[in-house]
Formats: structure tokens, C-alpha cells, sequence
């Protein structure tokens, strides 16, 4: 039997890689964006790469 973590990683991730590559698409990191923004477009990216 296959463990939920597994399916839900399998799954999960190319949904995350998607959203991610939209949005980076819409969003063009500049340096008016905030602080806040820039600190998640960054945990995005770190979460593709793990």
C-alpha cells in the first residue's frame, strides 16, 4: 500500500511547479515590489528545488 505522503508529493509538486512558473511569468521580480513579496517568490523557488 502506498503511503499518503508519497501520492500527495507525487501530485503536489508538478501543481507548485506550475503556479510557480505563472506566476513568475506575471510577476517580473523588480525592486518595487515589497519585502514581503520578494521573501515569497524566494521560498517558491527554494520549494522547487528540495
Amino acid at each position: 500500500m502506498r503511503n499518503g505522503a508519497d501520492i500527495y508529493r507525487k501530485y503536489s509538486l508538478p501543481i507548485v511547479r506550475e503556479i510557480g512558473g505563472r506566476l513568475r511569468s506575471i510577476i517580473k521580480e523588480e525592486p518595487e515590489l515589497s519585502a514581503a513579496l520578494r521573501l515569497q517568490l524566494e521560498q517558491l523557488r527554494k520549494s522547487e528545488t528540495s
